[in-house]
């Protein structure tokens, strides 16, 4: 059936509907009069129609009896009034109106214009309008003619009175059409949102609790039946403390003050409850609270952090992936499997390229945090106008430019997990009271909050230089230093486990030729080679030259182009990685080996070797030709 159902109480109604719905796709008409109609509207809401539309009394009984559908009444116009009464005046001034409100409302006001004498009778059901009519007749007022609707019809019928259809004009009917179709549209927002709002409170697991001015329970989902073990069809319109007692709801109407964020007691769980008034046009008319079960919260928490893995969070390093066997680096390793037994803070102290954050993710993995994120943080590579940002985060909106969502911080990511802060040196020393209260308190206000978030997290912090220098300096807080430095690791630079060399060669020839596609082997002078090299890049430095080598030879790495990689790195200065001065432990060789060592750890470049070494550029140029006229 059509959404719009026009129920005709006369037939000359039906007709001229009839006539305008031909025009409409949405509009179906039927005719039937008062109680005759109920049948009928009962069968077309089961059929889908969305609005009904009727005159007079057939209007208001449908209406009475319909509670869900809306009842829209053709109302009678001006110029339909006028011209029955007009109709009327030719059988006699005397005009009796007999009808309902919508008919006889403003007729008393025409007789002295239209120079009729009009009785108009109001009526709620059709067996008044006999009433009326046996009352006027006994007590002998002359009737013309009685006007009205179908009710008067049928009394003028039996009366033998002459009657005047009150005719509704198609452009009432029109109006009612369209009335239909904005109530329909606005009825179909309204259930849509009512649906949706029916889904959300179905499906979220919130327990979600709402009570009226009366203290009554208006709205009680099922998370909320789950959680207090009672259907929730059962406590709607009962008092919240039958159910639910101390739930503070009506204290929140009195106060009209939400109350937010705070731990409450249900049975055997704990759960976080927000209570919020619900307020219209100033006016309490309720309350409304959430609750949420806290071990809940937490298992979705653990999630969270599971993705966050997926975010690039992980540890990929073990203590076995840690090559050598030299006896430094087993003395280090040794020292970080006991660290990594507890949760206190470890500070990392060794030179760039050593492979501190190998340890670091090894600490890591060998923990009981292993499940949980690690969150590795260059804090010289971060711009510090946004490193505090990065780390504790922003709410919505706290500076230009932040994202309209905020951000979460990496010490927020880091939970349940290991925050690793390499270089944590170069921190900004305003920055660094507020890393102290971290380590304190363990909690986090992300920039632009007024909450403090607690986090629970394991910190590792790493340097390649001396904190101590640098707290003398001014560069770096006491107090937070002693924070760090509870539990130490050297881990030993490489010229302190030539040993190790070979294997690391051999393993980065290993790894690096499978890259390229190709296969090649190190000879044994060229290995003897590399473990005379000292190594100020360490790790790392081998690394690199270990992958020239294999870019730039192939089957077989030999002492000569070893030997010409070296000169290269040092800007072709054989002495910066040959230790073969002649007086090598004299005061003059020491000095020598140390300038050969800066000048190639700034890569051949004099001018920045000499300003390391705080001489001169002609004085470092002419140590070096004079060390080399010696050595030809």
């Amino acid at each position: 059936m059509k959404p719009i159902l026009v129920i005709a109480p006369h037939t000359k109604i039906e007709h001229e509907a009839k006539k305008i719905a031909s025009h409409h796709h949405d509009v179906e008409v039927k005719l039937a009069l008062l109680d005759q109609s109920l049948e009928i509207v009962a069968q077309a809401e089961k059929e889908g129609v969305e609005a009904i539309i009727s005159r007079g009394g057939t209007a208001k009984i449908i209406r009475k009896s319909l509670g869900s559908l809306p009842v829209i009444e053709i109302q009678v116009s001006p110029y339909d009034l006028l011209h029955a009464i007009y109709v009327a005046r030719k059988h006699g001034r005397n005009i009796c109106i007999i009808g309902f409100r919508n008919i006889i409302e403003g007729v008393q006001l025409l007789h002295s214009i239209l120079d009729v004498n009009i009785n108009a009778y109001l009526i709620e059901h059709e067996e008044d309008g006999e009433k009326h009519l046996k009352q006027i007749i006994h007590s002998g007022k002359r009737i013309d003619a009685l006007l009205g609707g179908a009710v008067a019809e049928k009394l003028a019928l039996k009366y033998g009175i002459p009657t005047v259809p009150l005719e509704t004009g198609s452009t009432a009917i029109d109006l009612s059409i369209q009335e239909a179709r904005r109530i329909i549209e606005v009825t179909r927002k309204e259930k849509k949102k009512t649906e949706e709002f029916k889904a959300i409170l179905h499906y979220i697991n919130e327990a979600v609790v709402s009570i009226d001015s009366h203290k009554k329970i208006t709205t009680f989902n099922p998370a909320a039946g789950k959680m207090a073990g009672i259907s929730d069809v059962e406590v709607i319109g009962r008092p919240i403390e039958e159910i639910i007692p101390n739930t503070r709801l009506d204290k929140i109407m009195e106060t009209n003050t939400p109350e937010l964020g705070e731990v409450y007691q249900i049975g055997k769980s704990q759960v976080l409850i927000n209570r919020v008034p619900i307020v219209l046009r100033g006016k309490t008319l309720g309350a409304v609270a959430t609750f949420q079960d806290i071990t809940k919260i937490q298992e979705y928490e653990q999630r969270i952090r599971a993705k966050l893995l997926a975010k690039g969070h992980v540890a990929k390093y073990s203590f076995s992936k840690i090559i050598g066997e030299s006896k430094a680096l087993f003395e280090a390793k040794e020292k970080a499997k006991k660290y990594a037994s507890n949760d206190s803070t470890v500070l990392i102290v060794g030179e760039s390229g050593t492979g501190k954050e190998m340890f670091a993710q090894s600490i890591h993995l060998d923990s009981r945090r292993n499940k949980g994120p690690f969150v590795a943080v260059n804090c010289a590579a971060i711009p510090q106008n946004l490193l505090e940002s990065e780390l504790f985060g922003y709410e919505e909106g706290a500076f230009t430019g932040a994202k309209k969502v905020g951000k979460t911080g990496l010490f927020i990511e880091a939970h349940k997990g290991t925050i690793f802060l390499d270089e944590i040196a170069e921190i900004p020393i305003e920055l660094q009271a507020m890393l102290l209260r971290v380590l304190q308190e363990r909690e986090v206000r992300p920039v632009g909050s007024n909450k403090v978030i607690p986090i629970d997290i394991r910190i590792i912090a790493a340097t390649n230089k001396n904190l101590l220098q640098e707290v003398e300096k001014g560069n770096f807080r006491e107090d937070l230093y002693y924070r760090l430095n509870i539990l130490k690791l050297r881990v030993p630079t490489l010229r302190e486990r030539k040993n190790d060399v070979t294997r690391l060669s051999k393993y980065f020839v290993d790894k690096i030729s499978t890259k390229y596609n190709k296969f090649l082997e190190v000879s044994p002078k060229a290995l003897e080679l590399l473990e005379s090299y000292d190594w100020p890049g360490n790790i790392r430095e081998l690394e690199n030259i270990i992958e020239r080598l294999v870019v730039l030879n192939d089957d077989i790495i030999t002492e000569e182009a070893t030997r010409e990689i070296f000169d290269e790195q040092a800007g072709g200065n054989p002495y910066s990685w040959q230790e073969n001065h002649e007086d090598v432990d004299s005061l003059e060789g020491v000095k020598k080996k140390h300038i050969y060592k800066i000048l190639t750890q700034c890569n051949g470049n004099q001018t920045l070797a000499a300003s390391k070494l705080g001489i001169s550029r002609t004085h470092l140029w002419r140590i070096m030709n004079n060390d080399k006229n010696k050595k030809n």
